[in-house]
């Protein structure tokens, strides 16, 4: 992945990071300082898009990877923000980020592809291993789960080695019955006044 500067400047506060995105906002296309006052808009605004970053680690892909992702967010939503349409700049660009971060995941979560046969196993020797620890009182053993699942041991084993090919848990897997709601929408999910403060704390700090 081209590396994206992510080291910012002095800290700027929220309400100077504010200032200067709507300053940018204001300003003509051909003015020539629009280039560096954007620049700045970026900077000011960087510790979000990495405190963004920080909430997606942890699931398979390295963090520098993660915050040059959620830079690229920054950057779209820097130079698409409009002032005065009642929305902060974080109100905005936060969705933009989150939406590039969960893309990513997307796209570049698997280590590799495993076969549709050897997921469908690995659900049915998860649920038996469930029921078998429950039923047993005791974690079951490679033989147990073969018996239980009517396969022979060797598949059981398959199974349990394709499972070991996931780096990370697939953010499109549904996790509601119906289907109709992803893991990765519950990534990030909290309550969009409390995210908001959240990430002014951390501009503030950092």
């Amino acid at each position: 992945m081209t590396m994206i500067a992510s080291t910012a400047g002095p800290s700027t506060s929220t309400a100077a990071a504010s200032e200067l995105i709507a300053a940018l906002a204001a300003t003509d296309a051909a003015d020539p300082a629009r280039p560096r006052l954007r620049e700045r808009c970026i900077e000011a605004w960087l510790p979000m898009a990495q405190h963004l970053a920080r909430r997606y680690a942890n699931r398979g892909e390295p963090l520098d990877d993660l915050v040059q992702v959620a830079v690229v967010g920054l950057i779209k939503s820097v130079d698409r923000y409009e002032d005065g349409h009642g929305v902060e700049f974080p109100g905005f660009a936060i969705p933009t980020i989150v939406g590039e971060l969960k893309r990513h995941f997307r796209d570049r979560a698997w280590s590799i592809r495993v076969p549709r046969r050897l997921q469908e196993l690995r659900l049915a020797i998860t649920g038996a291993d469930n029921t078998l620890t429950h039923t047993l009182g005791r974690l079951p053993t490679v033989a147990d789960i073969a018996v239980h699942l009517g396969i022979s041991e060797e598949e059981v084993l398959e199974g349990l080695e394709g499972a070991r090919a996931y780096s990370a848990e697939s953010l499109s897997a549904p996790v509601n019955a119906e289907g109709s709601r992803e893991l990765g929408d519950t990534l990030g999910g909290e309550d969009r006044e409390f995210e908001l403060t959240e990430l002014r704390l951390a501009l503030d700090t950092e």
